[in-house]
């Protein structure tokens, strides 16, 4: 008996079944949504009664086996399940074909090998087994025909057990990025080897290569990257804008259609004229390679000839394997990183994130923060924070003292005459443009309540009893600072998700993180151009 139907629409499907029993009914069902997944070609098999499924989104091809070990499962199964091994079998195929549209394929493979593998523990075990799809398990257990005292047992189980599960998964998904000096070193390394190496070499690398400076500065994930269309370029008023695929399936609750372009969306952003160029160059220099299945931007000969391989596999595109060994020749030849400064695909995106909180309050840090389900992901975004403000501008100062560089927004404290000092409440402002008339630099101050012009928390403001330009302030005390405007960020951003926020709370919260971080980063730069030593030198006037 089915509790829910499925409505095709364009490929896709609105809703999936949830079996309350799987019997005649439900069988039907799963095979009629068989052979509609096969006539579309995500299913590569001709029968339903097939002991192996190939599937396939167009990125890739995975195979789903239902050859359970019978004595295995009569040994330890049966007694407490209570069904037969026939119609077990049949149970688990209508089980992973109800799961199509709402699920990845991987991710169906995934539960089926862990039936495989929960069926072959004695019974005594259950309990203690360690299952990464305990929910499955239960819902699957729950409406398998038959009933048995002992299979409530471990269903009760396995409900605490998917609780704890989603408890401690809160806990442990967020990801571990290496030291921030490693993302440093490995961006001198990579436009070092850029500038030294010849055009055709340049093929091989340069899918890195523009991994690494596109989404260290838009949040993309790998995948989203590697699907960048091959004619992704395009020009309007004057600007260049790069056209991306980012998936529909993050935090939205969308159903799966296994296809490319159904699946994702289309966005567009602004590049640097370099990096179009840059991309141009590598179009124009693949144009008469073979192009990918999915016409994605990144061919597949230059990495394949590097490693001798005269015919492509059959999978159409430039593959996350493919990038992946990139970066791991990259830095175990190039760079000879040890084990724990190496960085993976997927810390860019950690990177690109704090880059767009520090920069301000954009629509698409508004939009990435906000599109997630779990506030602890967000929240992971910011922990780093103050810890990359200290890496960005330890290795500024090391830069400028080198290279005998001036510093970016270089931190030196200026005394700063008397004529050019205008009385504000309780000290003086040193700003220009108010001596002019002009509040410009007043409304970028903005207060602990978000209100504008608060001349405490401004740039330009001096304290009147200590001559103590606010701006170089002790740096535990700015650092300080950024953790609670953190704080703040992830407060505005819960409340916006329960719907008694808005989008500009984010906004202003945004903004109060960046000039934060801004003033943190100029106290530890003039630490360092005083002595090095963490001691912060007052103004005197």
């Amino acid at each position: 008996m089915l509790t829910a139907n499925v409505v095709p629409q364009n490929g896709n499907y609105e809703k999936y079944y949830t079996a309350a029993v799987f019997d005649e009914n439900v069988f039907e069902k799963a095979v009629s949504l068989f052979k509609d997944y096969r006539s579309s070609g995500v299913i590569l098999n001709d029968d339903f009664t097939d002991n192996e499924w190939k599937l396939t989104n167009q990125l890739y091809t995975t195979t789903i086996s239902f050859r359970f070990d019978e004595l295995a499962y009569h040994r330890n199964a049966a007694p407490w399940i209570g069904c037969d091994y026939d119609l077990f079998i049949m149970s688990v195929k209508a089980y992973a074909m109800l799961r199509m549209g709402s699920t990845a394929i991987t991710n169906i493979r995934d539960v089926v090998n862990i039936f495989r593998m929960f069926l072959e523990l004695p019974e005594a075990t259950l309990s203690n087994a360690i299952l990464e799809q305990a929910s499955h398990m239960a819902e699957f257990l729950a409406a398998l025909p038959g009933e048995s005292i002992r299979r409530d047992v471990v269903l009760e189980s396995l409900e605490e057990r998917k609780w704890n599960g989603q408890v401690r998964n809160r806990k442990v998904r967020q990801r571990v990025l290496a030291d921030f000096s490693s993302y440093f070193k490995f961006n001198d390394a990579m436009l070092e080897l850029w500038g030294a190496i010849e055009e055709t070499e340049k093929l091989l690398w340069f899918p890195l290569y523009l991994w690494w400076k596109l989404t260290a500065i838009l949040p993309l994930r790998t995948t989203e990257f590697l699907l960048t269309p091959r004619k992704c370029l395009s020009y309007e008023n004057g600007e260049t804008l790069i056209t991306l695929r980012r998936t529909l399936q993050k935090g939205r609750n969308r159903k799966f259609a296994y296809r490319v372009d159904k699946d994702y969306e289309t966005v567009r952003y602004v590049i640097t004229d370099n990096m179009a160029r840059e991309i141009t160059w590598y179009q124009e220099a693949t144009s008469t390679m073979e192009p990918t299945a999915l016409s994605t931007l990144f061919v597949r000969e230059p990495h394949y000839a590097y490693f001798k391989r005269t015919s492509l596999p059959p999978l159409g595109y430039y593959t996350y394997s493919n990038l992946a060994t990139c970066l791991r020749r990259f830095q175990d030849n190039v760079m000879g990183f040890d084990l724990e400064s190496k960085i993976s695909l997927g810390d860019t995106r950690h990177l690109a994130m704090i880059s767009l909180i520090l920069s301000g309050g954009s629509p698409l840090v508004c939009k990435e923060l906000a599109g997630h389900d779990d506030i602890n992901i967000s929240a992971h975004y910011y922990s780093n924070i103050s810890s990359f403000i200290e890496c960005a501008t330890l290795e500024m100062h090391r830069k400028s003292r080198a290279w005998k560089a001036e510093l970016i927004n270089r931190g030196t404290q200026m005394t700063t005459a008397a004529a050019q000092r205008i009385p504000v409440q309780e000290g003086f402002c040193d700003s220009e443009a108010y001596g002019c008339g002009d509040i410009t630099d007043c409304i970028k101050s903005i207060g602990a309540d978000g209100e504008l012009g608060n001349c405490h928390r401004c740039t330009h403001y001096i304290d009147g009893n200590s001559g103590v330009h606010f701006l170089y302030a002790c740096p535990s005390e700015r650092k300080e600072q950024v953790e609670m405007d953190t704080q703040y960020l992830l407060q505005s951003l819960e409340a916006v998700r329960r719907g008694i926020g808005l989008q500009e709370d984010i906004q202003s919260a945004l903004l109060r993180l960046q000039q934060s971080g801004a003033w943190y980063s100029r106290s530890l730069q003039n630490d360092l151009e005083v002595n090095g030593n963490g001691k912060t030198k007052k103004n005197i006037n």
